[in-house]
């Protein structure tokens, strides 16, 4: 008989599977941007420009919008039935519309009035152009999100996860095809790229909408704006927008920071109330914050937020039935899981960065000093992957709650917290205190709405399963990281050939893998069963 663990951790499954495709395009992609651009003025300014519209789109889509719009949808859906559920999802549509062309032409008025009025320097006009040209993918982007937030409270979750692999697709194609066609200069070449980034926004919204017309959905558009339900979503999307905005910000800031105080050249200083003062990171921070964040983000990426956002529909049917229990076992599976992938993740991120940086980044424009800066970023950031898959699901459980205030206002500290470690860690680390800035927040977030979480909701002895998870998958991960050094003591050092920084990658991968899965089933760890469950179900299923 299917449960409904069983159903969740197949949806969790599809997710992950399709979210590992975009992530492994993804690191495609960014293998030939970095082979192209290198870490400099032009990828500086690029990557800054795309957290912009990226930024809306974890704020107002995947962010916000759907954690305001799954539960007040799945509610209509259960409820109402189909066809009110699709009115209110055609007012919210309207009204987000709305919204986001105000945003696009005041955005637009504001980095254009920036790039004319004021003179600035290359990297800065370059950044502002740059986001000028990308701008708009917010609107597009915004708008497919909302459409995959119904296919996800239909739980349909194909379609959502598959429109990333559309954007690197079409990214790849830009850079690869597109740019070298158009022209031989790496400033012209980067505005090609952003072009392709409309496209893509363009396909990926035209996908959720075909899915949605295929499943029967009708929209029943309006811009009656001030309706009582548009009200409501609106109402609940403030505070967690407030919440998610902090870590948005966060990113935002280590940006500009990493613009602002990245000297020109090597030993290159600037003036400030009469002194001179040398600055702390060089030309490329921005690029190797990216790059960096990229490699980190896998196992968020593929497990993290598949799980999330496999879960949120349950939690929200739980706690709108007041079924707690359901609701606490959700909670525990969910984050259970996301501390027996992340800590180890983290570990083998920290033991084997310049093994893939080398594999993955390392040619072309990349030179071996960009991988060395890489590789003390992603060891910063790599100590708290298990604390970023976790927030994932601690936001959405406070949002199945409709106590979106409580995430927000404990995100918000953390901003003044990390802007205050960002200034005090980069003067030593570089860009590597920027990275470490943001772990040490995350790990306190986590720990702080862990700790109100269970105030707030009857989690019925959830916390001593997660200690149990917690101390368990600690022991397989040392088990791991011993696998890993054997496997690194035992591959000889690449001569600079690809194939000897392959194997000195997949030989410790490998040995530390195998290390981990043996600790893990000798430990008898719940969440590597139900993993393990899932593919004998799997088999049944592709069979019928």
């Amino acid at each position: 008989m299917t449960t409904k663990t069983d159903t969740f951790m197949r949806s969790a499954g599809l997710i992950a599977a399709l979210t590992l495709v975009s992530r492994l395009l993804g690191l495609v992609r960014d293998c030939a941007c970095a082979a192209v651009f290198g870490a400099g003025v032009t990828w500086d300014a690029f990557a800054f420009a795309f957290r912009v519209p990226n930024l809306f789109r974890r704020l107002f889509g995947e962010g916000a919008l759907s954690a305001a719009f799954v539960p007040a949808f799945t509610e209509y859906l259960e409820l109402r039935g189909t066809e009110e559920a699709s009115r209110l999802a055609g007012r919210v549509a309207g009204a987000l519309a709305a919204a986001l062309v105000m945003l696009l032409v005041a955005g637009e008025v504001l980095v254009l009035g920036l790039l004319w009025g004021l003179t600035l320097s290359l990297r800065w006009r370059l950044a502002l152009a740059l986001t000028a040209v990308m701008l708009p993918y917010m609107v597009l982007v915004c708008l497919a999100a909302l459409a995959g937030a119904a296919l996800q409270a239909m739980r349909h979750f194909a379609a959502p996860a598959a429109a990333p692999i559309l954007l690197n697709l079409v990214w790849i194609a830009a850079v690869a095809a597109a740019a070298p066609a158009v022209s031989s200069d790496a400033r012209g070449r980067i505005f090609v790229v952003a072009a392709g980034i409309l496209v893509a926004g363009v396909l990926q919204l035209a996908l959720q909408l075909a899915v949605l017309q295929r499943k029967g959905f009708r929209w029943h558009l309006s811009l009656h704006v001030l309706h009582p339900e548009v009200r409501r979503v609106a109402g609940a999307m403030i505070p967690v927008a407030l919440g998610m905005a902090a870590f948005q910000v966060n990113v935002l800031l280590d940006s500009l920071i990493a613009i602002a105080l990245a000297g020109p050249e090597e030993g290159a200083a600037f003036h400030v109330m009469g002194r001179t003062v040398a600055y702390p990171m060089q030309a490329g921070a921005n690029s190797v914050l990216y790059y960096a964040s990229r490699l980190m983000q896998m196992p968020l990426g593929v497990f993290g937020i598949a799980v999330a956002t496999a879960v949120f529909p349950a939690l929200s049917s739980h706690a709108a039935r007041r079924d707690w229990e359901a609701f606490s076992d959700a909670v525990a599976r969910s984050v259970g899981s996301m501390i027996f992938i992340g800590l180890p993740a983290g570990v083998g991120l920290m033991l084997l960065r310049r093994p893939i940086i080398e594999v993955i980044f390392e040619r072309g424009a990349f030179t071996p000093a960009m991988t060395a800066r890489t590789a003390s970023t992603l060891l910063a950031y790599s100590t708290a992957v298990w604390a970023y898959c976790v927030l994932n699901v601690l936001t959405r459980a406070f949002y199945s709650l409709n106590r979106q205030g409580t995430a927000a206002k404990v995100a918000a500290c953390m901003v003044a917290a990390n802007l205050a470690l960002n200034l005090l860690l980069v003067w030593p680390l570089a860009e590597a205190g920027l990275a470490a800035a943001t772990a040490m927040t995350a790990v306190v977030q986590t720990g702080v709405l862990w700790w109100l979480l269970s105030h707030q909701a009857p989690l019925s002895g959830a916390g001593r399963r997660l200690l149990a998870t917690l101390a368990k998958t600690a022991l397989a991960t040392a088990a791991m990281a011993l696998g890993c050094w054997v496997g690194l003591k035992a591959a000889p050092d690449p001569a600079g050939g690809l194939g000897g920084k392959l194997l000195r990658l997949l030989l410790p991968s490998a040995t530390g893998g195998l290390a981990f899965l043996a600790a893990s089933a000798a430990l008898g760890i719940e969440e590597l069963r139900a993993l393990l469950r899932q593919l004998p179900a799997r088999g049944r299923a592709k069979r019928a």
